[in-house]
């Protein structure tokens, strides 16, 4: 039987099958990325307006609502302006908050140029449909008046949320439409390393009707739905299950996902838990030792992605050199034993 390519391994896990082989967060040698992201963005957090490509100029500027940032020498990324929130009153975000024009965008160009680039008979293609509701916030108001704000007006940051998830409804349909992605793609950063920032029932009163409505459009049409959520968020994980969620990334390993794996199957697919602390002078011996303890743990039973490198992706490329040798270990190690894993 032929092997199967990168692309359907990768559906097969969303799907809740168990995969060929163990599919890696990095492609290695002959085995190709199993998903290129793309499409028109709309997340808002960082994104100055809609367009295909990821992109955070370094200096100042606005993102798709309006939110100021900043992104200086030594940032890892753009974050909300200190002392420039537009924000300060959100029963009265209607007098502040407006919907985007993108009456203007091309979607059907945009996508026909940027799909021209993709071998969709290998590799699943995804699109993000949606935004982060609590990180826009706080990029509406900062993170102390976000918090107060949940706790003191809920029904106004609802109505908020509300009337910016019929805004992505609107865009992300078009999305789907001209681009008919493999998966879609929505994020939210709710949590610290150790612990939520709210409790379960808030989440569940104020967030989740927002991310179940902004994936409703694609999971009508049977895509399925990646969900980027760090920290120690497992609280939310069976809420996540619930509102449609197939891939969780990353799942870190100060979340109990063995617990989850155990309650949930293969219903999500968990990406990430990798937590060696390698360093330059362990041998390939120890090194592919880990990777194998690392698969056993959580691959077995499929429903898992291998996410896994030695260094720091932020440290730069000629930090990242110095790791080259081990990174391809631990990749090399991921594909052939994570090959023999299901067989």
């Amino acid at each position: 039987m032929a092997k199967l390519t990168p692309k359907e391994n990768y559906l097969r896990l969303g799907r809740g099958e168990i995969p060929e082989y163990v599919p890696a967060f990095m492609p290695y040698k002959d085995h190709g990325p199993a998903t290129a992201h793309g499409g028109a963005f709309i997340m808002g957090v960082g994104q100055a307006e809609l367009k295909t490509g990821w992109q955070q100029p370094h200096g100042e500027w606005k993102d798709i609502w309006g939110a100021s940032y900043i992104f200086e020498t030594g940032m890892n990324a753009g974050l909300p302006k200190p002392g420039a929130f537009m924000l300060d009153d959100v029963t009265k975000w209607e007098r502040v908050i407006k919907k985007p024009d993108v009456s203007g965008y091309d979607f059907a160009a945009a996508a026909k140029q940027e799909l021209a680039n993709v071998d969709r008979t290998q590799t699943a293609f995804t699109c993000d449909i949606g935004y982060q509701p609590f990180q826009q916030l706080v990029a509406f108001m900062g993170f102390n008046e976000t918090l107060c704000a949940l706790f003191e007006e809920p029904d106004a940051v609802k109505a908020l949320l509300d009337y910016m998830a019929d805004f992505y409804v609107e865009v992300g349909t078009k999305i789907l439409d001209h681009w008919k992605p493999d998966i879609v793609t929505m994020a939210d950063d709710t949590a610290a390393k150790a612990q939520p920032f709210f409790s379960v029932p808030m989440y569940q009163d104020i967030f989740k009707p927002v991310y179940t409505k902004i994936t409703k459009p694609a999971r009508d049409r049977g895509i399925l739905v990646d969900f980027h959520n760090c920290g120690h968020c497992e609280a939310f994980v069976d809420d996540m299950v619930d509102f449609g969620v197939n891939y969780w990334n990353p799942c870190e390993s100060s979340n109990d996902l063995a617990a989850i794996q155990k309650r949930h199957g293969r219903r999500i697919v968990l990406m990430g838990g990798w937590d060696y602390n390698i360093t330059l002078n362990d041998s390939e011996e120890t090194v592919r030792g880990y990777v194998r303890e690392y698969l056993d743990t959580y691959a077995k039973n499929g429903g898992f992605i291998a996410s896994a490198f030695a260094g720091s992706f932020m440290s730069g490329p000629e930090e990242m050199a110095k790791w080259g040798p081990v990174n391809n270990w631990i990749q090399d190690e991921i594909y052939t034993y994570g090959e023999a894993l299901y067989k």
